[in-house]
């Protein structure tokens, strides 16, 4: 009997150290997402945990001394399962916008570009792509908050690491040639948005 009594014992010890183990790596994983974004920035970038070959520096951040590079090509799948590829869009102005569910600047700055995509829904096209997650959960996320918007999924982080992105919302622009003239990484707000798409050629 004391042996079984010092066997359960034992066992129970053992699932409370495994609890709190995982209890901990949450919290830490909480605290530095925490950490990345408070309310009171003007401009919120929550972090992604994706190796890139040249990180850039977190904050407002414009690409006009990187020689207006070529966007390279990609292909992803969007909600209704059809694969979406850039050179759909050829011709026009694109704003591709990186987020994840988990990011509060992504949400709060989702409305602003929706706004924007009807304004000029003849003129510029939004790619909003999901990084990371599975489609249930982006689907739910988007009727929760009743978003709309050309949403893509790259749940393997292929698109987001092809262009470096490593911190939410990440947001692109590039002009009707396909030359990228802009990289926001950020809440991006009114403003701002405005700015950038006037580099692209997008103004009233």
């Amino acid at each position: 009997m004391n042996r079984n009594q010092w066997l359960i014992d034992i066992g129970l010890i053992v699932v409370i150290i495994v609890m709190a183990v995982f209890v901990i790596i949450e919290l830490n994983r909480t605290y530095d997402f925490m950490r990345q974004s408070s309310d009171d920035k003007p401009t919120q970038t929550a972090l992604l945990p994706i190796q890139v070959d040249a990180p850039m520096a977190v904050g407002n951040v414009s690409v006009d001394d990187f020689n207006h590079p070529q966007i390279e090509p990609f292909q992803l799948l969007n909600l209704e399962g059809e694969r979406v590829a850039l050179s759909d869009y050829k011709g026009r102005p694109v704003l591709i916008n990186f987020w994840a569910t988990w990011c509060p600047p992504c949400l709060a700055e989702m409305p602003l570009i929706q706004t924007f995509a009807e304004k000029y829904a003849g003129d510029l096209v939004v790619l909003a792509i999901n990084v990371g997650e599975e489609e249930g959960l982006v689907r739910q996320y988007i009727d929760q908050h009743e978003l709309d918007l050309n949403f893509l999924l790259d749940p393997s982080n292929s698109a987001a690491a092809k262009f470096n992105v490593y911190g939410f919302p990440t947001t692109l622009f590039m002009d009707q040639d396909g030359e990228l003239l802009a990289r926001h990484i950020g809440e991006l707000n009114e403003p701002l948005l405005v700015m950038y798409l006037e580099k692209i050629g997008i103004q009233e």
